[in-house]
C-alpha cells in the first residue's frame, strides 16, 4: 500500500489478464472517472493484508500449523514493511527516475538496494519453512500470477518459439516477478512486468518475429476457436 495520487492510503487492486489482451495490454485506471475513494483506517488495511495472506497460504496446503503461522507472519510483515518503505520513498524515487544527473542515479540505486534488502530478508524467512516451489508460489500470489499468464500468452501467440527462446522469456519474467513483489501498488507491479515485456519483445523482434503479425494471427485463432466452441455447444431443452 502506498500513498496514491489522491492522497489515499487505500490498497490498490490490479488486473492480471493484461497479457491476454495482447502484447500491448493496458492496465485499467485504478479509480474510474478520476474519483478518489475515502481513506481507509489502518485497521482496514490490516484486514485487507490478512485476507491477502490467507488467500496465498490457501494455495500452499501447509500441514504444519506452526510453519503456516510463521509464513503468515512473514507475509504480513512484508506487506507492512513494503508499505512503510514506499510511503517514505515513493515520491523521491519517482523524481529521481526522471533525472539524468549522476548523483540522482546513485541515490536511486541506493534506494533500490534498500528495497532489494527487504525482499531478501522476506525470502530468507520463507525459505526457513518452505520449499523453493512453495516460495515461488508465494511470489506468484504477491504478483497475481502475472508471470504464468504472460508466459502462456507468449507461447500461445507464437507457437514456433524454440526451447531456447522460451527459456529466455521465462528467465526475464522470473526476474520481473522478483522485482515486482516489493513494489507498492498495482500500477508499479504492472510497470515492472511491462518493462520486461518490452525487453522480451525487442528480443523476439531481433530473432526475426513480426510481433504485430504474430498477435493478429493469435487473435484470429482465438476468435476461430471461440466460434467453433459456440457452434458445437450442446443445446439444452
Amino acid at each position: 500500500m502506498v500513498v496514491n495520487a489522491c492522497g489515499s492510503r487505500r490498497p490498490l487492486s490490479w488486473a492480471v489478464a493484461f497479457a491476454l489482451a495482447g502484447v500491448s495490454g493496458v492496465l485499467p485506471q485504478a479509480f474510474p472517472g478520476g474519483v478518489c475513494p475515502a481513506a481507509e483506517p489502518a485497521s482496514d488495511y490490516e484486514r485487507v493484508i490478512a485476507g491477502r495472506a490467507d488467500k496465498i497460504l490457501a494455495t500452499l496446503d501447509l500441514a504444519d500449523a506452526a510453519s503456516r503461522e510463521r509464513v503468515r507472519e512473514a507475509l504480513l510483515d512484508f506487506y507492512r514493511s513494503v508499505s512503510s518503505w514506499h510511503d517514505a520513498h515513493a515520491a523521491d524515487r519517482t523524481s529521481l527516475r526522471s533525472s539524468q544527473v549522476d548523483a540522482a542515479k546513485e541515490k536511486l540505486a541506493a534506494l533500490d538496494a534498500e528495497l532489494a534488502s527487504l525482499r531478501t530478508a522476506f525470502l530468507d524467512r520463507l525459505a526457513a519453512d518452505l520449499s523453493p516451489e512453495h516460495v515461488a508460489a508465494i511470489k506468484d500470489g504477491l504478483t497475481f500470477n502475472v508471470l504464468n499468464v504472460t508466459e502462456h500468452a507468449y507461447h500461445d501467440m507464437i507457437p514456433t518459439l524454440t526451447d531456447e527462446q522460451k527459456k529466455q522469456i521465462r528467465d526475464w519474467l522470473v526476474e520481473a516477478r522478483e522485482v515486482a513483489i516489493s513494489e507498492g501498488s498495482s500500477e508499479a507491479k504492472h510497470a515492472v512486468f511491462g518493462k520486461y515485456k518490452g525487453r522480451i519483445n525487442n528480443f523476439l523482434s531481433q530473432q526475426g518475429y513480426d510481433l504485430k503479425q504474430e498477435e493478429r494471427g493469435w487473435q484470429d485463432r482465438r476468435k476461430a476457436a471461440a466460434a467453433r466452441e459456440a457452434t458445437t455447444a450442446p443445446e439444452f431443452p
